[in-house]
């Protein structure tokens, strides 16, 4: 009997204190202490914007964000603030903006990491797109064909370049001098030191010449870049004689046709002159000929109506004159004799009465 009380009342004391430990589990007050952090989104600067002249086009990059998921890049026109996308929403650090009018601009990139966003700007960029055009022609005075250098050129540009030189020419044959002379809009082109005859052209590459805001110009356009240069002179031989002949080379009273096959090596022959001196030999040059006359026509054909001249020997002779001035030497003389009074006959004698 005390043993069974004994072991009951042991079982209530452990009960009782179990749950008084549990109470003051639930029920306990205590202190500590904790922290947390908010996160940031770094601004992609520094930004940079970069203008070639004459191309229309902006080139803009930034530094990555760390934690930026993409980008916007916005144009602001600095005159009035106005602005415009200026590439699409990209995750890369850089983009073009294309076809930028003149103009002088900033550029806002924005990093974007869900709603947080963060912006830097660019310093100012400046557009300059008018590109200057430029002609080349022939000088207003040049003769062509040429017989002497230099060869003249003119080059008007549409506005004013400060950086022209013999080095932005490209000439034709390409071992010629330059020389470039002017200012502003406006240049000679002075071409020489040829080695033969040649055709002679000048025109100015894109992008060689630049205005004062650094855009080059675009390739030159001309109506008549080309001057022939003929420095040969031309070939005339011994002119043809043609002529009602009596006896051989002895012209009656008649007409005479003088023809002459002259050549030129390049510019080609313009006309061919005739002379004549008297005597069946000796030379026969300016000194002492007497000038027939000139013809330009096919076969270069000059006809001396009767009588050629009066009667006597003679030496014909012609010089051939090309298309650029150049005169030859006198060819070598056709001799021929003119006789225009006919033979006499006396009476004849019959039986010894005339």
């Amino acid at each position: 009997m005390t043993r069974r009380l004994l072991l009951v009342i042991g079982l209530v004391v452990l009960v009782m204190t179990g749950g008084q430990l549990a109470w003051g589990f639930w029920t306990g007050a205590g202190t500590g202490s904790g922290s947390a952090s908010t996160g940031t989104l770094a601004q992609p600067a520094p930004v940079t914007a970069s203008a070639a002249s004459g191309s229309e086009t902006v080139s803009v990059s930034w530094t990555a964000s760390p934690r930026a998921t993409s980008y916007t890049v916005t144009r602001v026109r600095t005159s009035d603030s106005a602005t415009v996308q200026a590439c699409s929403t990209t995750t890369a650090t850089s983009c073009t903006d294309p076809i930028v009018p003149d103009g002088t601009y900033q550029y806002v990139v924005t990093a974007l990491s869900g709603s947080w966003t963060a912006s830097a700007t660019s310093a100012d960029v400046i557009v300059h797109n008018a590109r200057p055009t430029v002609t080349v022609n022939q000088a207003a005075a040049q003769p062509d064909p040429a017989t002497t250098a230099p060869v003249n050129f003119t080059a008007v540009f549409s506005e004013a370049v400060g950086d022209f030189t013999s080095a932005d020419v490209t000439v034709v044959p390409a071992t010629a001098t330059i020389v470039v002379t002017g200012s502003g809009t406006t240049y000679n082109v002075a071409v020489s030191g040829f080695t033969s005859s040649s055709t002679v052209s000048v025109s100015i590459a894109a992008d060689t010449v630049h205005d004062s805001g650094g855009a080059g110009n675009t390739a030159s356009t001309s109506t008549d870049n080309t001057v022939t240069y003929d420095a040969t002179t031309p070939t005339a031989p011994a002119p043809a004689v043609a002529a009602a002949l009596s006896f051989g080379t002895f012209v009656g009273n008649t007409a005479v046709t003088l023809t002459d096959a002259a050549t030129d090596d390049f510019s080609g022959v313009a006309s061919v002159a005739y002379y004549r001196c008297t005597g069946a030999t000796g030379s026969c040059t300016a000194a002492n000929w007497t000038a027939l006359g000139s013809s330009s026509s096919a076969g270069f054909s000059l006809t001396k109506s009767a009588p050629f001249a009066t009667d006597g020997a003679y030496r014909v002779v012609a010089v051939a004159t090309d298309a650029a001035g150049n005169v030859s030497a006198p060819s070598a003389a056709t001799a021929l004799t003119v006789d225009t009074t006919p033979p006499t006959v006396s009476r004849p004698t019959v039986n010894g009465h005339s």
